[in-house]
């Protein structure tokens, strides 16, 4: 759900009891400059924040009520403020100037939510019916107004070091108030202005992420310039501040995708009985799961990371979904006894017996479903899907350079006809077809390009084959 009231708030203050706890922490370990990460600055949300009610069985600790990956999310985000608040007291910027910061957050943030509205609605006087659009100027300019007056107390609060700073701020933003003849100018270009400038996106940016999650936070770089700067105050001959750079963050799709690896050794590892659309299903999520752990894991082969890996024994998946857990139990057995790799019969299972046998009933599986679609676009997108995904899939364990991609013998073949204009005689006798299937199997064992001269060669020769023109309704 979306927070309209996020961009205006109240600053939070520091008091005695959070000095002290910093005092404490820098005493213990020191000030420490925490590197912002690219998440930190380009905001997406992923999770949705904790409910009421989740805040409620979190409290009294009933985690029973949360799904593992819901519980799983709400740790993280945990996490993520304690992390946050152990920066803060390991800063090294004063307590005074994190509180001064926290005002002037509150002003821009308010300014930033002002502004965007202004935008809107200088946007809705300009495309508004004639009728319409005096109406929205006289509200769209008090409000662009009020979006001065907040830049104005946030300007003069960041130069309040320097008074005269201050002073020059004030007279500059001055210049804006609709008593200004001036400024009465240049509320008036920004009212009729049409498009917004860079300075208005990224104020609405600011002010999407504060109300959707989504958009861009300034805070971190700011913040980072701050503690830069003040840790080179405090620092003392051979002693500084640490650096803490961005831990990285596995994101919970890539885990999904993760899951959906292992989940592919379960689905294919048995007959297929169910529908083809499932199927077209499965494969597609294979295929995206792969193409998006490849982006993490190109520098990285798990393969590596295990000795013995033949001998190495997983575990199945084990449902996770409240509702399937629930199933699961009102059979009267645990869940580990209700499921397991069903090409064994078994919760754990060594890598090399699935293999053995996974990969002969998934090619059987994908077979018949090519079979049964053979003539339609399930068939075709679910063929193409399964190889691409068996190609971002080798990519994953042995890195991008090892794959590449060639024409088959008969592709080839096909490609050098239909580049000069032409094909087999759809009319000739069946053998003539067979003897042109063991030519190019015979091309395809010593690995020898079939070009124009050799296809020729063999068609006018003992074999006979004919040879015809395309025809022109092909569009060559």
């Amino acid at each position: 759900m979306p927070d309209w009231l996020a961009p205006f708030h109240f600053p939070v203050l520091s008091d005695s009891e959070y000095a002290k706890q910093k005092a404490d922490y820098i005493e213990k370990n020191g000030y420490t400059i925490t590197i912002p990460g690219l998440a930190d600055i380009i905001k997406i949300r992923t999770e949705e924040p904790m409910t009421a009610l989740e805040h409620h069985y979190w409290k009294r600790k009933e985690f029973d009520k949360f799904s593992p990956r819901r519980l799983e999310e709400c740790k993280k985000q945990k996490k993520a403020r304690l992390d946050r608040y152990r920066a803060m007291l390991a800063s090294p910027t004063p307590a005074i100037m994190q509180n001064a910061g926290s005002i002037l957050t509150s002003i821009d943030d308010a300014q930033d939510a002002v502004s965007t509205l202004g935008v809107i609605g200088r946007l809705g006087a300009r495309i508004a019916p004639k009728v319409i659009a005096p109406f929205l100027q006289g509200p769209t300019g008090l409000i662009i107004t009020a979006a001065d007056m907040l830049n104005i107390l946030q300007a003069t609060g960041m130069r309040c070091i320097s008074p005269m700073m201050g002073k020059r701020a004030k007279e500059h933003m001055q210049k804006a108030s609709p008593r200004h003849n001036k400024g009465r100018l240049l509320t008036a270009d920004k009212i009729t202005k049409a498009l917004p400038g860079k300075g208005d996106w990224i104020q609405g940016l600011q002010t999407t992420e504060q109300i959707w999650g989504f958009g861009v936070s300034l805070g971190p770089i700011m913040g980072l310039l701050q503690d830069i700067f003040f840790a080179s105050v405090r620092a003392r001959p051979g002693v500084f501040a640490k650096i803490k750079l961005p831990t990285p963050d596995v994101k919970h799709w890539f885990k999904a995708a993760q899951v959906m690896g292992k989940a592919a050794s379960v689905l294919w590892g048995y007959p297929h009985q169910t529908d083809d659309q499932d199927i077209l299903l499965w494969i597609t999520a294979t295929y995206l799961s792969f193409q998006a752990l490849m982006t993490i894991q190109q520098d990285w082969n798990p393969l590596e990371m295990v000795e013995d890996l033949e001998d190495l024994e997983i575990m199945a998946p084990v449902p996770w979904h409240t509702l399937t857990r629930e199933v699961i139990l009102e059979t009267g057995e645990p869940i580990e006894k209700r499921v397991g790799w069903p090409q064994v019969n078994k919760l754990w299972a060594r890598i090399s017996d699935l293999l053995a046998i996974t990969h002969k009933t998934a090619a059987e599986n994908l077979l018949r479903f090519t079979e049964r679609q053979k003539h339609t676009w399930v068939g075709f997108t679910g063929a193409q899907l399964a190889v691409d995904g068996a190609m971002f899939s080798i990519a994953v364990l042995e890195g991008e350079e090892k794959v590449w991609y060639d024409y088959s013998v008969p592709a080839h073949i096909a490609n050098t006809l239909l580049m000069h204009g032409q094909r087999l005689d759809p009319y000739q006798p069946i053998e003539k077809f067979t003897d042109f299937v063991h030519y190019m199997m015979y091309l395809d064992e010593i690995d020898q390009a079939p070009t124009m001269q050799l296809i020729t060669s063999f068609c006018e020769g003992p074999a006979q084959i004919k040879l015809v023109d395309v025809p022109a309704t092909w569009g060559f």
